[in-house]
């Protein structure tokens, strides 16, 4: 988004450079191709190789295999160490600190694989955030917290179940985390059922809290989190068998039938899910929608941090706008108090000060 990038506003055309998460541009039809035994062999072991699983092993228990190869990352184990005795009902926003882009280290290996979402990458440092959802979303599995995954245009998420009133948005890639009423998320229908949700305009309420300037993604389908980060992680295995630009530096062969293979892998573990079907059968239309708003993000900050250069004019200014079209943009602050208002356009005010532009996130 814009918020991060707005000391940037000409780089939109960069932000294809990350993952696309659970939606890599490869056409998925409903008719199944015919496969070669060899090219469905050749896609499991692809799967067994980025898990870091010796080839004489096989995909049963795909969902326990994932689980133990993202627990062995040292991100993880980090992760889970700096969070022994914190009580459950901090767990995600302590998570979330941890787990967020502005807490990673500053040096990562050049040589790293720049996918940041398949097992034997991010095992080099990097993460994007079908990455960063895999770590969560196994932790909090681990610890018994409510929780979906979530597919929106180009991106992967979750919302996690506060309590029966209460959702949390949790956006470890994008470095924000808010709570909101249970009731904005239209079509959502529970940890267990697919559904495609819309995240409506709404007040937010005295113990609602965030944490970030980010915006928001207002349009997804929430899924059951094991279905939904196995769905994503083939998916993304898929695209680098496909020859997506994402994964030229992952190490893995381009091959459209062992992409195709990957597909029908992933229709054997999890079978048919119409919800998912139905908005991949729209994602492009709404990937070049998202981009195109993000891009309008991104010109508006810019516009207004260079007419509003001093700090009590782009905090009366920034104050006063978050009420019309870029309000619609950042939902947890769009209804809030004046006050709140202003302490959001103080935080944007610092960030857009200290953020390098070198630093500026360029993707989802």
């Amino acid at each position: 988004m814009g918020v991060e990038d707005a000391k940037n506003p000409d780089s939109v055309e960069q932000q294809s450079e990350h993952p696309v998460a659970d939606m890599p541009i490869v056409e998925q039809s409903t008719v199944q191709k015919e496969i070669s035994p060899e090219k469905m062999t050749q896609a499991e072991q692809t799967v067994l190789d980025t898990l870091e699983i010796d080839a004489t092993e096989n995909l049963d228990n795909f969902d326990e295999k994932l689980k133990k190869a993202t627990k062995s990352l040292p991100r993880y184990q980090q992760i889970e160490k700096k969070l022994e005795g914190i009580e459950q009902q901090n767990l995600p926003h302590e998570l979330f600190k941890l787990l967020k882009r502005d807490s990673d280290e500053k040096q990562v290996d050049s040589n790293a694989p720049k996918d940041g979402v398949l097992i034997s990458s991010m095992r080099k440092g990097r993460l994007e955030c079908a990455g960063r959802t895999l770590i969560a979303s196994t932790f909090l599995q681990e610890h018994g917290i409510d929780h979906v995954a979530v597919s929106a245009p180009g991106h992967a998420f979750l919302v996690i179940e506060q309590s029966q009133d209460t959702l949390v948005y949790f956006d470890a890639n994008n470095n924000l985390f808010f709570t909101f009423p249970r009731a904005a998320l239209h079509g959502y229908k529970g940890t267990e059922t697919s559904a495609e949700c819309r995240l409506k305009e709404y007040t937010p309420r005295g113990a609602d809290f965030a944490d970030g300037v980010n915006t928001t993604f207002s349009h997804f389908v929430a899924m059951p989190a094991k279905e939904a980060i196995g769905r994503q992680y083939l998916g993304n295995i898929a695209a680098a068998l496909n020859g997506n630009k994402e994964f030229d530096t992952t190490g893995i062969a381009v091959d459209q039938e062992a992409s195709e293979a990957t597909h029908q892998i992933e229709a054997k573990i999890y079978g048919e899910n119409k919800v998912l079907e139905s908005f991949y059968d729209r994602v492009e239309g709404l990937l070049e929608q998202e981009e195109m708003q993000t891009a309008d993000d991104k010109k508006v900050i810019g516009e207004i941090l260079k007419t509003h250069p001093t700090h009590d004019d782009f905090v009366a200014f920034f104050t006063m706008v978050l009420n019309g079209n870029i309000g619609n943009r950042i939902l947890y602050i769009k209804n809030a108090t004046p006050e709140q208002k202003k302490d959001y356009a103080e935080k944007v005010w610092d960030f857009l000060q200290k953020r390098n532009i070198d630093e500026t996130i360029r993707g989802r």
